[in-house]
C-alpha cells in the first residue's frame, strides 16, 4: 500500500515538499537521499517535520492526491510554497513501481 506524506518548515510552519511512496516502515518519506537540490537548500536552513496525510492507498490513489496537493499548495516556481519540480503522480520514487504497472496493465 502507498501514502502521501509532506515535509513542513519548522522556520515557517508551512509545507515546502510532497511526496509518495510504499512501505510500513515510511522510509522515504523520513529519508534525506535522492532530494533535489532546492529541497536540500531549504533543510540546510531550517529543521523541518514529516507529516503522514494519508495512508492505506492504492499506487493510483496515492498518484492522484500527490498531484492534488502539489496543485493545492502549489510549486515555487508559479508561487507556490514547495520545492517540488514535478507536477506529482507521474514518478519520483515510485515511477519504476507505477510504470512496471502500467506496462503490465496496458495504461
Amino acid at each position: 500500500m502507498a501514502y502521501v506524506y509532506r515535509h513542513i518548515r519548522i522556520d515557517k510552519n508551512e509545507p515546502f515538499y510532497i511526496g509518495i511512496s510504499s512501505g510500513d516502515d515510511y522510509s522515504r518519506a523520513n529519508s534525506k537521499k535522492n532530494r533535489n537540490t532546492h529541497w536540500h537548500n531549504i533543510v540546510n536552513k531550517t529543521d523541518y517535520k514529516v507529516e503522514i496525510m494519508l495512508d492505506d492507498l492504492t499506487i493510483e490513489e496515492a498518484c492522484k492526491k500527490e498531484i492534488e496537493f502539489i496543485s493545492i499548495y502549489g510549486k515555487k516556481n508559479s508561487g507556490g510554497y514547495l520545492c517540488n519540480i514535478a507536477d506529482g503522480g507521474n514518478g519520483g520514487y515510485l515511477g519504476e513501481e507505477v510504470n512496471k504497472k502500467n506496462i503490465v496493465t496496458g495504461k
